[in-house]
């Protein structure tokens, strides 16, 4: 599948790898109206999204495990600047 193998490429923002992130899940996930199929299509956004950062901002998204992209942006951003 596609979505696995996103990675962030050299210069890219971390928001220009999540919208790659969601622009691929969005055609790989079923768009469904139960809320519990919702939660499975952010779960699916967040990991891959996490899988595709590289080095210590990615590491650390994956102990802090966000609840939302946003956050999970935050993070890398706040991770790489310091």
């Amino acid at each position: 599948m596609l979505l696995n193998l996103v990675r962030r490429k050299k210069g890219e923002t971390y928001q220009g790898l999540a919208d790659g992130c969601r622009s691929l899940t969005q055609k790989t996930a079923v768009k469904v109206e139960d809320p519990g199929l919702q939660i499975s299509f952010t779960s699916m956004l967040l990991a891959n999204f996490t899988k595709g950062m590289i080095g210590t901002p990615g590491r650390q998204g994956s102990y802090t495990r966000a609840n939302s992209l946003q956050e999970a942006l935050r993070i890398a951003t706040t991770v790489e600047q310091e």
